[in-house]
């Protein structure tokens, strides 16, 4: 997948001529450029060959630094856009780019009689009237020198409000246990280790908030106090560290509580099988389970690490008292009810020193304690400068300390603090980049490349273009110049996340273009391969021979998944649509399988956005499709059933027969579950039909496996054998294990529904392989229930009993009603079988009440037959 860029100017291969036309434009474009570049904000022209309806790029800037937030600006110039009354811009084709454009879109019409300029914001306009073909602009809002700075002020809060709006990511979580190394590696804060283990382990309320600059060591403090075995005693339900993204350098990935519930429940060691698949229930399950750790003694402490704002963590802290919280901020964040604030101060002279010392214990550090000294205090006495002054000093052994001191003084930068306070940090870094060897600088710059601070050497060696052995060497290199650190697994490596922000200015300034653009495209090509490798191994279409089985794909997605999230956002900023969509596409499986519903969801409508804006109808189709499955995964049926019926006909439309078939089938699916199993019949039968058209053994297995089980809920158990006993060989000439044990599953319903129970709990058997295989709980535990209700048609009560109590608790930990209900109307069939009528009775009610919950007819008419028949007593 190669990126071309065209060079303005070389249309047809010779000069054209600037109209007037042009030159109007070009007026308007130059009076607003410099007018924002006079106020010291950066400006760059979006290329005309690409023109979505932007202009200008404004990226702001506070303080002479940019500060993360960026907006598209239209610019119109001429008569045509003057009314009688102010201003107006056309909307024309843009309406759906400027109202769902990852940044803002602001328009500014230039008055070419009077020289005078007006704004307005657009995607706020379209926002309110999404119908609105021109956008009017107030004569009142002119845009001049004396006013710059509140519309700047206005566009950057809105700006800034709107990414944060933007999709939920997944976070890594850690489970952490005690003594994990000698410690030696940490020097000083003996006072803060003091105070944080006497914290830590008094019996009142046990949360604190460690805030302070960049670089100062919270991190290094907390990882520290919570390996103490001590600390580990006080919390025997174990200790959990989550990196909340807070600081990523991109506002969209900042870690969100919804996307924390799951893996922390997981590394509490709540069971994965049993985790929720929505946001609701799983907060729901993580509060529960925290509540009856408390109880029975086994209290937890949770480390939230660079945190942002209060809204990251305020719904995750628990709600009994038992528990630990630490937070890590740069910033002292809103008010938490009984969160306490310890600041961490940058480190005493003397620990300074000392830290500097211990990374350089063989030199003799010139003999002048008065230097060093002065270089601690030119670091300003934080702990990350110091560590990379002293990796300076160890590389270069001839290089007077005095010089590095001299440099240091010099660094303009130096005492420089943005709002989260990395200039000294910063300055440290510059100085650690201008004596790294001039072979390693190039591959610091590429590292950050990669959008995500934790690589693996298979992505290092992508981006530079080298050997893996030679890429350990220069990873290793850069290790000691304390650039990078071994993250965790021997191939992986992680930058600070400031570190990652200077590398990546570094690599913007002196890697040419064209070549930042190779780097970047070599790592996207490879995460794209590898993710489409893995992904096949989930759906058991992998080849003979291939990298991945199921739990080695599983294992790489759980590394990548963020770097590929990432990766594609990145791109879909850079407009490079392809890749994003394929890396958008090849996620949305893993995160269904890991229960990340709403990863899966963002990942889909990322993929939308990419083939939106290469305007290929059959990737919008597959995509949407993707949608539609993930709500109705979501139970959010009506917002699913828009979606297929818009991807549907799009595929009709276009003559895609596959896409056509796909979303039939989905779109089965969520009315089946929404309207009933009649009004499905139809368009399954019609996926059918189509599918045996294609010829495609998957796409007619799956539309036999859906017709099946519509026919089986309908009560048309003789044709939903048929067809269900003929999806079985497709789905084996496809090779999805998981779909091939769906279709013996529902095989084994149906086979049970007539009274064939032997070759159903045969068939359910069979499933349960398949299942396991690929790890879809789900579909183990629907199995556990099916299997209870045979062996409950068989007479074997004890047995049925307990598969339909196993399948229960899982059904009640997803927040699956409708099979809660159906699980508890056979529990109660079983209590009536053994005798126990009132135990039946109860059985019967809460599966009433389930059934109520989700809206569903025909189990509500089974359940009010069978209370009819108890209170007949027949």
């Amino acid at each position: 997948m190669g990126i071309q860029f065209v060079r303005g100017g070389e249309i047809g291969g010779f000069p054209m001529r600037v109209t007037r036309t042009r030159r109007i434009e070009r007026a308007g474009v130059n009076t607003l450029r410099a007018l924002l570049e006079e106020n010291d904000q950066i400006v760059q022209e979006i290329d005309g060959g690409n023109d979505y309806g932007e202009d200008l790029l404004v990226m702001f800037t506070k303080d002479g630094y940019r500060t993360g937030v960026s907006i598209s600006i239209q610019v119109k110039s001429g008569a045509k856009y003057k009314r009688a009354n102010g201003y107006a811009i056309p909307v024309d084709e843009h309406a759906d780019d400027w109202q769902r454009s990852l940044l803002p879109v602001f328009g500014v019409v230039f008055d070419i009689d009077t020289k005078r300029l007006f704004w307005t914001n657009l995607t706020e306009a379209l926002a309110a009237s999404p119908s609105s073909t021109w956008i009017h602009l107030k004569s009142a809002n002119e845009l001049t020198e004396s006013n710059v700075d509140d519309f700047m002020h206005q566009a950057h809060a809105y700006a800034e409000k709107r990414s944060r709006q933007g999709s939920n990511v997944s976070l890594q979580v850690y489970p952490i246990s005690a003594n994990l190394g000698d410690g030696s590696w940490f020097v000083g804060r003996d006072a803060e280790q003091a105070q944080l283990k006497h914290f830590l382990s008094d019996g009142q309320s046990r949360k604190l908030l460690i805030a302070g600059m960049a670089g100062v060591g919270k991190t290094a403090l907390v990882s520290q106090v919570i390996r103490d075995s001590e600390v580990h005693s006080v919390f025997p339900g174990g200790v959990v560290f989550v990196d909340m993204q807070g600081f990523s350098g991109d506002q969209r990935l900042m870690g969100r509580p919804g996307a924390a519930y799951a893996p922390i429940l997981m590394a509490l060691g709540f069971p994965p099988a049993d985790v929720p698949a929505d946001i609701n229930s799983q907060a729901a399950a993580y509060h529960k389970f925290l509540e009856l750790k408390a109880e029975s003694g086994k209290n937890t402490l949770l480390v939230f690490d660079n945190v942002a704002e209060v809204s990251q963590v305020a719904e995750l802290l628990p709600k009994s008292s038992p528990h630990g919280v630490v937070v890590t901020s740069r910033v002292k964040l809103g008010i938490i009810e009984g969160l306490e604030i310890l600041h961490l101060d940058c480190m005493e002279p003397e620990e300074s020193e000392e830290l500097f010392r211990s990374v350089l214990p063989n030199r003799g550090l010139d003999g002048n304690s008065q230097v060093i000294q002065e270089l601690c205090g030119l670091c300003g006495h934080l702990p990350l400068a110091l560590r990379i002054a002293a990796a300076i000093a160890k590389e270069e052994a001839a290089l007077p300390l005095g010089d590095l001191v001299e440099e240091l003084t010099e660094a303009k930068t130096r005492l420089d603090v943005l709002q989260y306070g990395d200039s000294a940090v910063r300055a440290a870094l510059q100085v650690s980049f201008q004596h790294l060897e001039e072979d390693l600088r190039d591959p610091f710059c590429k590292i950050s490349v990669n959008p995500g601070t934790s690589v693996s050497e298979e992505i290092a060696a992508t981006a530079l273009g080298l050997p893996a052995a030679r890429v350990r060497a220069v990873l290793r290199r850069l290790a000691q110049a304390s650039l990078i650190a071994r993250d965790g697994a021997s191939a992986r490596w992680k930058m600070h996340d400031l570190v990652y922000l200077f590398s990546s200015e570094q690599a913007e300034e002196r890697i040419e273009r064209g070549e930042y653009a190779r780097c970047f495209a070599r790592i996207t090509s490879c995460y794209d391969e590898v993710s489409e490798q893995a992904d096949a191994a989930l759906r058991g279409t992998a080849a003979k021979g291939a990298r991945f089985n199921t739990q080695k794909a599983l294992e790489w997605f759980d590394d990548e998944h963020v770097n590929i999230r990432s990766a594609a956002l990145r791109s879909l900023d850079m407009q490079l649509y392809e890749v994003a969509y394929y890396m958008s596409m090849n996620l949305v499986l893993y995160f269904d399988i890991r229960l990340r519903v709403n990863d899966a969801l963002q990942s889909s409508i990322t993929a939308h956005e990419a083939a939106r804006a290469l305007k290929d109808a059959e990737r919008q189709v597959r995509s949407l499709n993707n949608i539609g499955l993930t709500l109705t995964s979501q139970r959010r049926f009506a917002e699913a059933i828009q979606k297929l019926t818009k991807a549907n006909a799009m595929a009709e439309r276009i003559g895609f027969v596959e896409g056509e078939c796909d979303t039939a089938i989905s779109l089965g699916a969520a009315v089946r579950q929404y309207q009933g199993p009649r009004a499905a019949i139809p368009l399954l039968i019609k996926a059918k039909n189509l599918a045996k058209r294609s010829g495609d053994a998957g796409s007619i297995a799956s539309s036999l496996t859906n017709l099946g089980s519509a026919y089986r809920e309908a009560g048309e158990f003789a044709s939903a054998v048929e067809v269900l006993s003929e999806s079985i060989a497709f789905h084996q000439k496809s090779g999805d294990r998981r779909k091939e044990a769906s279709a013996h599953g529902g095989l084994g319903a149906a086979l049970s529904d007539i009274g064939q129970l032997e070759a159903a709990v045969e068939s359910f058997k069979r499933s349960f392989s398949g299942y396991e295989e690929v790890q879809d709980f789900l579909g183990v535990n629907l199995n556990w229930a099916n299997l209870g209700g045979a062996y409950l048609r068989m007479g074997r009560v004890e047995e049925a009993k307990k598969c339909l109590i196993r399948a229960l608790d899982y059904f009640t930990s997803v927040s699956n009603a409708f099979y809660q209900g159906m699980c508890l109307m056979n529990l109660g069939e079983a209590e009536l079988a053994s005798g126990s009528r009132d135990d039946a009775r109860d059985f019967f009610l809460r599966a009433q009440e389930k059934y109520e919950t989700c809206a569903a007819p025909e189990g509500l008419a089974a359940v009010r037959h069978a209370l009819r028949k108890l209170d007949q007593g027949k």
